[in-house]
């Protein structure tokens, strides 16, 4: 079975992603995990965004459950060197036979500097270098893969992992990550669902969600390259720019995730919005996973 290969099959096509365990104390983590995993979930999506660091809660959740794969979505390039990279993931691995994805991307502040392609080629060829050189017989290769939006990035996410991790992502953005990564390395998009039949709703959910994101300009230029105006995220979230990139009701978040498998990707991680506690989080999820997998 090629690298990739191994990558789709550990993510399985369908997978769960969330803010929510930031939150949780390490015993709540535990018990969300396991029932996700119940659930029937392949995966599990954490990313690296508040106080708790990322290879940590990766190794609690893979202590507590026995087929979940967890994947740092992402662990952030900044807080930890390439050499630590390598390290941590390469115990995980060893740790959990094999169930740990290193979801690798800039986060907010090295996006936003002059040369972030640079800054990303340079820290992945020392992490490829150093996996090589720290190899021994029983090391398997590693599970890793890049947060990329433009076709550079994700370009570089082909050639020096085994895929691109996409966030905020439609199915058009989908198609174009494909076709500037090649058939080979793996694609997985997130997609940010909310759970209900009413538009108004779901249109202010999904919008107070978006505005955390809009002064980025890492997704001013992702949002550009497909096509909207600066009026639909430096006056907005727009309507249009909600409904492009939130999707609501049951039969739409088929579609979507139809639509996006259609146009290359691999795997698809579920966001649900619109929740305040792992409970009701973990209703969605249930909710979801007749609907998905």
């Amino acid at each position: 079975m090629s690298d990739f290969n191994q990558l789709r099959q550990k993510l399985g096509q369908v997978g769960v992603w969330s803010f929510r365990f930031d939150d949780l104390t390490p015993s709540e983590a535990t018990v969300a995990a396991q029932e996700i995993e119940r659930l029937g979930y392949p995966s599990l999506w954490v990313p690296e965004v508040g106080p708790t660091e990322a290879l940590s809660l990766a190794s609690q959740l893979l202590e507590g459950t026995w087929s979940l794969t967890v994947a740092n979505g992402i662990a952030r390039m900044s807080d930890r060197s390439p050499g630590a990279a390598v390290a941590g993931h390469r115990y995980l691995q060893r740790k959990s036979g094999g169930r740990h994805v290193l979801g690798l991307g800039l986060g907010g502040a090295l996006s936003n500097e002059a040369e972030p392609l640079s800054i990303a080629t340079s820290y992945l060829k020392e992490f490829n270098n150093l996996w090589e050189k720290n190899k021994t017989d029983d090391t398997s290769s590693p599970l890793t893969c890049l947060a990329a939006y433009g076709p550079k990035m994700t370009a570089l996410a082909g050639s020096h992992t085994l895929g691109a991790h996409t966030y905020l992502a439609n199915p058009e953005h989908t198609k174009l990550t494909r076709s500037a990564i090649g058939p080979d390395p793996v694609v997985a998009a997130e997609m940010a669902v909310v759970l209900t039949q009413d538009s108004q709703l779901a249109i202010e959910i999904g919008r107070n969600h978006l505005r955390k994101y809009t002064s980025s300009k890492s997704n001013q230029r992702k949002f550009e390259m497909l096509g909207f105006e600066e009026n639909d995220f430096l006056d907005g979230p727009s309507d249009r720019l909600v409904s492009e990139l939130i999707t609501f009701g049951s039969d739409a978040i088929r579609d979507r995730l139809t639509a996006h498998r259609v146009n290359g990707a691999d795997h698809v991680c579920i966001q649900v919005l619109g929740t305040r506690t792992i409970q009701e989080d973990l209703e969605n999820w249930a909710v979801l996973s007749h609907l998905v997998l």
